[in-house]
């Protein structure tokens, strides 16, 4: 940084230090980020975009595209340089979900029994008291002498000899109100759903998710017709405002809360709503694991086994192979050494394909890094190495993003690596698939 009156910069929200000279130097990691940042230094704001050396934004959204309505459930978006939100009708589809039906239930336990507050009005009341509020009063009689005030004997007022009264004054009074920050958040997030599901119902979508999104949408439909819903729906938005007190104690309330956080995360602007992280894609490597896992089980012929994908370990199933997803495996499908030990594992191989005839397997795990040499990254040798020495498997298989390498066998001693690069629909996989098939073996621990 050049032409900086100060060594104080923030980035990303984050508060930090220049070194010392004409040059201030801070160093930062970036190579797990896609898209934009932003900094602040002396007044002014700058933004920087950063693209990792793996598949980058292209290849996320290449990712997306391919697991379009399969049932993912992760939320998060990716961001443009412009600093506007790249919002995947799948990612939608996978929040509504995941939380649709929980939400729908936390707003119409609020809408049938809203928690009330008692508040402080003012009223004009022909009464006096402790409650008059002297200064608006005072206020209120200079705007218009002849009809708030009448002259009377004895009066509180005095003006050129004469005495007056107030006819009327301005009082305070308490009362009991559901117009409160918790319960327009309630009503607001109705709103901001059925806003999301209208996006979401104009992509082309799958008959099955196309139904669940009309009964969702039905469903918001009449939970508008409330009347809380009615009467506060045109009230100032209160979905960024701070956690009220309901919202610490009563489920629901709790519930709408929590859920709002999220929801409103679709459709987020840099330039408009700064925050922390900005454009770092959180669920790169939970897109590439599931999209690898895809496209193991299309070369291979499997079909998935639910609706919501992950939902249960046997993610996909065929004629000979079963593939178990980020799951602990079936104690009769493979074993680790220490299964029978006083402090067994709980390992979560990404992918495990099981042949059913002979009862082989192979652990194959997606690792969305690339090594400067385009191939797979030493780091994740060492951890499928892991799985290697657990399972007493001979050879583990690492998916990868290699986009300029092609698939290779690391062996020796009886031990092998198997580095395939899963891309995109023209990496050769189906090709390569043998390799892995090739080294099917019976687990030794069971």
């Amino acid at each position: 940084m050049t032409g900086h009156t100060g060594r104080r910069i923030r980035v990303d929200g984050v508060d930090r230090r220049l070194s010392a000279g004409t040059t201030g130097v801070l160093a930062l990691d970036y190579t797990r980020s896609t898209g934009f940042h932003r900094v602040e230094i002396g007044g002014q704001a700058f933004w920087f975009a950063t693209e990792d050396h793996k598949l980058g934004l292209e290849g996320v959204t290449r990712m997306l595209s391919h697991l379009k309505h399969l049932g993912t459930g992760w939320t998060g978006q990716a961001l443009f340089s412009d600093g506007s939100g790249f919002l995947d009708p799948h990612v939608v589809y996978g929040w509504f979900d995941a939380n649709a039906d929980e939400a729908l239930n936390a707003i119409e336990g609020v809408l049938a029994a809203p928690r009330t507050d008692d508040v402080s009005i003012r009223v004009l009341s022909r009464r006096g008291g402790g409650s008059v509020l002297t200064v608006p009063t005072m206020r209120f009689l200079r705007s218009d002498p002849q009809r708030n005030v009448v002259e009377q004997e004895g009066g509180l007022l005095t003006v050129a000899g004469h005495a007056y009264n107030p006819a009327r004054v301005v009082a305070r009074r308490r009362q009991r109100t559901v117009d409160t920050v918790a319960n327009r958040r309630a009503v607001h997030l109705l709103g901001l759903l059925h806003q999301m599901l209208s996006e979401l119902m104009r992509a082309q979508l799958p008959a099955v998710p196309k139904a669940r999104c009309r009964l969702w949408r039905e469903r918001l439909g009449r939970l508008s017709t409330q009347p809380l819903a009615v009467r506060l729906r045109l009230k100032p938005s209160a979905l960024a405002l701070p956690r009220q007190g309901p919202e610490f104690i009563d489920r629901s309330y709790i519930k709408v809360f929590d859920l709002t956080r999220t929801a409103r995360g679709f459709g987020w602007a840099a330039s408009v709503d700064p925050g922390r992280r900005y454009s770092y894609i959180e669920s790169a490597d939970r897109i590439y694991q599931a999209y690898a896992a895809h496209r193991v089980a299309s070369v291979l012929g499997l079909a998935q086994t639910s609706g919501a994908f992950g939902a249960v370990p046997l993610a996909f199933t065929g004629p000979e192979f079963d593939l178990y997803y980020d799951a602990i495996p079936p104690a009769d499908v493979v074993a680790s050494w220490r299964a029978r030990t006083l402090v067994p594992d709980a390992s979560r191989p990404d992918l495990l394909l099981h042949e059913r005839a002979t009862g082989k397997v192979a652990v194959l795990d997606a690792k969305y890094r690339v090594s400067s040499d385009g191939h797979a990254s030493e780091d994740s040798r060492k951890e499928v190495a892991a799985y290697q020495s657990l399972y007493g498997l001979s050879s583990v298989t690492i998916l990868y993003p290699g986009t300029q390498s092609e698939a290779r066998v690391i062996s020796d001693h009886g031990q092998s690596v198997v580095e395939v690069p899963v891309v995109g629909p023209n990496d050769g996989l189906d090709q390569v698939m043998g390799l892995v098939l090739d080294r099917l073996q019976s687990p030794p621990y069971l």
